[in-house]
């Protein structure tokens, strides 16, 4: 649950950031910084802007655009040394929460970007669903349904979506011969 309470002061908001930054111990675009910060505190869009671009100025981020629609923050060694002397600024309550917030996060976003399951047209009536399971780059399972309705497809395709581990360890089991010593028969 999200600190409720507005949070305005603009110093509290620049801790709360570099804070934030300092516990992903990694460098963070736009919308993972926003989402971090965002979803456990109630802080407005425009202050938190404010404060971000701030930080910036002074030097205790590093603002990257490797792509014209990709930012990339990065905590100085300024802001790290910052974080460091200020972070016992922010009330326990909305650490917490940060921290608590920080590793499910990236799991999700991992596990959201591990699976692909995308509709494809046979023909004008006709349908497939492509879904692929990746481990990073690797891809570890990949397969092809016939689908037959647009409708059938995107409800296999978001199925496929919701469920992909448990779709890829049935898989694995039904593909796995049992061992030679093994008592279990099929």
């Amino acid at each position: 649950m999200a600190y409720t309470r507005e949070i305005s002061d603009p110093v509290l908001i620049q801790y709360i950031i570099l804070f934030t930054m300092s516990s992903a111990e990694r460098t963070l675009t736009h919308n993972q910084l926003t989402s971090l910060v965002l979803d456990k505190c109630n802080i407005s869009f425009t202050n938190f802007s404010i404060a971000l671009d701030n930080l910036i100025k002074i030097g205790l981020l590093a603002r990257y655009n490797p792509e014209p629609t990709l930012c990339i923050y990065e905590l100085t060694e300024k802001g790290i040394e910052a974080n460091g002397f200020f972070y016992r600024s922010i009330p326990i309550y909305i650490r917490e929460q940060i921290l608590a917030y920080i590793a499910p996060f990236f799991r999700e976003e991992i596990r959201k970007s591990s699976s692909r399951a995308d509709i494809l047209p046979i023909n004008e009536q006709e349908f497939m669903v492509q879904c692929a399971i990746y481990d990073n780059k690797t891809p570890l399972l990949e397969l092809n349904f016939y689908a037959g309705t647009r409708k059938t497809a995107a409800a296999m395709a978001r199925h496929f979506k919701e469920h992909q581990d448990e779709i890829y360890q049935s898989i694995l089991y039904a593909m796995t011969p049992p061992d030679e010593g093994s008592e279990e028969k099929k």
